[in-house]
C-alpha cells in the first residue's frame, strides 16, 4: 500500500508516513521564486474587496503550458471541495487504465430448456457498470434476445448486480432530495441513470395537468395534485415535488400551460426494481410474453446459458456525457469500474481509490492531502487542491488521449454546463473546462486560448457562504483578465 493510497482516502495513517523530500533543483528553486511574486493581480483583488469576497477562500492556479512557471497561483496548495471538477479526475484516470475504446458489457443467461421460443425458467440480465444504459440500448438489448429466438418467458427475471460491491446507500443523506436524479445509487446493472419519466401535459381544456410514469411502477397508486397555473413557463414549473409511501406516489406543485409536454425525471425505485419494470413495459411492447417476478440479489450459476451479450458505447464517447452535463451516476459507475478492471471484481470504492492514488503517484501528480470520496465530486469530504488539478491538466495535454480528454468538456459558450457562458463574447468557444457547484463550493478548471493565443491550464476555486451568490461573478472577472493576456 503506497503513500498515496493513505492520502487519498484521507486515512489519519497518512500522518504517520514521513515523505522524502530531497533538495531543491535549480528549476524548483526558480519555481519558488515565481510564486513568491505571482499572486493575484492587483485588480482581482481589488474586484473581491469591491464585493466583499475574502481572498483567503479562493484558489487559483493559471499557467502558459509553453512556460517554465505559473502565471498566478493563489492559495493553490489548499485542499478544497471540488465539487463537480472532481469528475476531470476521474474520466482522466478511466481513460489511462481502461483506454477509450474501452466498452461495458450486459449479458442475458437462461436458467432452464429455451425451445421453440420458450424458455421454461428464468432469464438472468447481468450487469458490469454500463454507465448509458438508456432507452434506446435497453429496447435494443431486449429485442436483439427476440431476434435470438425467445419470445415467452416462463419464469423470473433474475438481476445480477453482483459485480458492484458498495457500502449501503442513503439517497437522501447529502441534501434531502432522494429523489433528484444527481443522488441516485450507481449500480452494476443501471437502466437510464436509475431514473423514471414522468409525462406532464397541460389540459387547458380540463383545466388540469396529466402526469404519465414511464417505466410504470406497479403496485403504486400515482396521486396527482398538479395544478395549472397561468402566466409564462418558468424553471419553477419543472421542479414539482415528490413524495413516495409504500402505497403511493404523490406528486404535488404548478405547471404552466406554456410549458407543453415535458419529461421531467425521479428516481423512485431500487436500481433492481427499475430494470424490472423497464423490462416488463419494453418486452410487451415487443410483443414478448412474461408474468415472472423479479428477484433482485440473484447470481449466474455454472449452469446457466448464455443467451446474448449487449456492448455499450465506448469509454470515450461516455465521458462526454458525464463531463459536458456533469452527471453524477454515470461518474459514479465509471470509477467503480476503474477498481474492478485494475484489481479485481468485485468492484469497490476501496479499490478504485488504490487504482487512482497509484496512476497519479506514477505520473508524477502530488496527491497529498486528497480526498476521492465517490469520483463524481457529490461529496462533502473531497478534497483537491488547485494546483493537483493544475498538474493533472498539464499531465493530460502531454498525454496521446489528450483529445479525447479535453473534448469531453464543455466549449465555453456552446454546450452542456457552459452554453450560456460567455455566448455572446469573443471568449465564446475559446475554453474546453468543466464545472462544479455546491452550496459551498465552486470551481471550474480546463484549457483555454487567449486571445494572443496562448495556451493556459485554468484552476479556479471557491470554498464559502459566498460560493452561489459570488463564485460565478468571480469565475467570470478571471477568465476575462486570463483571456486578455
Amino acid at each position: 500500500m503506497t503513500v498515496g493510497l493513505f492520502a487519498l482516502f484521507g486515512s489519519a495513517a497518512a500522518e504517520k508516513v514521513a515523505p522524502v523530500v530531497s533538495a531543491p533543483q535549480p528549476a524548483e528553486l526558480a519555481l519558488i521564486r515565481h510564486e513568491q511574486t505571482a499572486d493575484l493581480p492587483p485588480e482581482i483583488k481589488a474586484w473581491m474587496l469591491q464585493y466583499k469576497i475574502p481572498v483567503d477562500n479562493l484558489s487559483v492556479y493559471i499557467r502558459d503550458l509553453n512556460a517554465d512557471v505559473p502565471m498566478v497561483v493563489h492559495q493553490d496548495k489548499v485542499p478544497r471541495n471540488p465539487a463537480s471538477v472532481m469528475k476531470l479526475l476521474t474520466t482522466w484516470t478511466a481513460l489511462k487504465l481502461l483506454g477509450p475504446s474501452y466498452t461495458w458489457k450486459t449479458e442475458a443467461w437462461t436458467r432452464g430448456e429455451l425451445k421453440d421460443g420458450v424458455l421454461n425458467g428464468d432469464l438472468i440480465l447481468k450487469g458490469f457498470g454500463d454507465p448509458f444504459l438508456t432507452d434506446e440500448a435497453f429496447w435494443q438489448l431486449l429485442h436483439d434476445l427476440q431476434l435470438k429466438g425467445l419470445k415467452d418467458i416462463r419464469g423470473d427475471l433474475i438481476i445480477d448486480n453482483s459485480y458492484f460491491s458498495i457500502p449501503d446507500y442513503d439517497a437522501a443523506a447529502f441534501d434531502n432530495e432522494p429523489t433528484r436524479v444527481y443522488n441516485a445509487k450507481p449500480s452494476a446493472l443501471m437502466f437510464n441513470f436509475q431514473a423514471s419519466r414522468f409525462l406532464f401535459e397541460a389540459d387547458q381544456v380540463h383545466g388540469k395537468v396529466g402526469v404519465t410514469p414511464f417505466p410504470l411502477i406497479p403496485g403504486l397508486q400515482l396521486e396527482n395534485s398538479m395544478t395549472l397555473s397561468k402566466g409564462g413557463c418558468s424553471k419553477q414549473h419543472y421542479r414539482p415535488d415528490f413524495e413516495q409511501d409504500s402505497t403511493a406516489i404523490k406528486v404535488s406543485g404548478a405547471y404552466s400551460a406554456d410549458c407543453g409536454k415535458n419529461f421531467i425525471l425521479r428516481v423512485m425505485s431500487t436500481p433492481e426494481q427499475h430494470v424490472f419494470n423497464a423490462f416488463r413495459d419494453v418486452w410487451h411492447s415487443q410483443g414478448g410474453l412474461f408474468n415472472g417476478k423479479l428477484q433482485s440479489n440473484g447470481q449466474v450459476q455454472a449452469t446457466d446459458s448464455l443467451l446474448h451479450m449487449h456492448e455499450s458505447r465506448t469509454l470515450g464517447e461516455q465521458i462526454r456525457f458525464v463531463n459536458k452535463w456533469s452527471n453524477n451516476v454515470m461518474a459514479r459507475n465509471i470509477f467503480l469500474t476503474i477498481g474492478a478492471k485494475m484489481l479485481g471484481a468485485p468492484a469497490t470504492l476501496d479499490k478504485s481509490r488504490i487504482a487512482t492514488a497509484e496512476l497519479l503517484q506514477k505520473s508524477g501528480v502530488d496527491y497529498t492531502g486528497m480526498v476521492v470520496e465517490n469520483g463524481s465530486g457529490l461529496s462533502r469530504t473531497a478534497r483537491l487542491s488547485a494546483r493537483q488539478l493544475g498538474q493533472l491538466l498539464e499531465v493530460a495535454w502531454r498525454d496521446p488521449y489528450m483529445p479525447e480528454f479535453m473534448a469531453s468538456m464543455p466549449l465555453l459558450g456552446e454546450d452542456g454546463t457552459l452554453a450560456t457562458r460567455f455566448n455572446d463574447d469573443d471568449l465564446r468557444g475559446r475554453s474546453h473546462m468543466k464545472t462544479g457547484t455546491l452550496n459551498d463550493a465552486t470551481a471550474i478548471a480546463g484549457y483555454m486560448i487567449t486571445r494572443s493565443g496562448k495556451r493556459l491550464v485554468i484552476v479556479l476555486q471557491y470554498n464559502g457562504r459566498e460560493a452561489q451568490a459570488g463564485g460565478r461573478k468571480l469565475q467570470d472577472t478571471i477568465l476575462k483578465w486570463a483571456f486578455e493576456q
